[in-house]
């Protein structure tokens, strides 16, 4: 049998038992099983079946829940990077401007002084982004947790956070909408 060892596995595991679906962390770890030492190929398919597994069992409001719990981190170094350019800006549009003249690994668009998007020019999933082909939004959603993390950290307000696209459901690029 195979080991159940990984941690996207387990931290997906560990957001369904938190939110109160101990039966399909079980099932996701009997049927689903995935380990460290497995190939990226492997990740995707795992990343696949594990989607299809949340949408055949939970409604989508659910869904997002159980993956924002899934970020592989807490988002602070971007979080820290944003805050130089903040901290230094007179507005939100200047903010916006520093950051994308200075910065490649990611961008921000200018909607309000209360509202942004947030983009990634790549997918930095390490479960899916070497592998070519498309996953379904519900693997992309883990993504609105980063996000939240980031700029509740960046504003030190409550932040709702949507995502847009993703490069991984066919898009140019990862895009989420943040609001504060």
């Amino acid at each position: 049998m195979q080991k159940n060892d990984n941690a996207h596995s387990l931290r997906l595991a560990e957001s369904l038992k938190n939110n109160h679906c101990p039966a399909l962390a079980e099932q996701l770890e009997n049927q689903y099983p995935l380990s460290k030492s497995a190939t990226i190929e492997k990740k995707f398919e795992w990343a696949r079946q594990a989607s299809a597994l949340l949408e055949a069992n939970l409604a989508e409001e659910e869904i997002i829940k159980v993956r924002k719990e899934c970020r592989c981190n807490d988002g602070k170094s971007i979080a820290k990077k944003l805050l130089k350019y903040l901290n230094r800006a007179e507005s939100i549009e200047s903010f916006v401007k520093e950051f994308n003249q200075n910065e490649s690994f990611a961008s921000l668009e200018y909607i309000s002084n209360h509202k942004l998007i947030f983009c990634y020019p790549e997918c930095y999933c390490p479960c899916v982004k070497r592998v070519p082909g498309t996953v379904s939004r519900t693997w992309c959603y883990c993504t609105l947790g980063n996000a939240e993390g980031i700029f509740r950290e960046v504003f030190q307000k409550d932040v709702r956070v949507t995502l847009e696209e993703s490069i991984k459901t066919g898009a140019k690029r990862c895009a989420m909408v943040v609001e504060w």
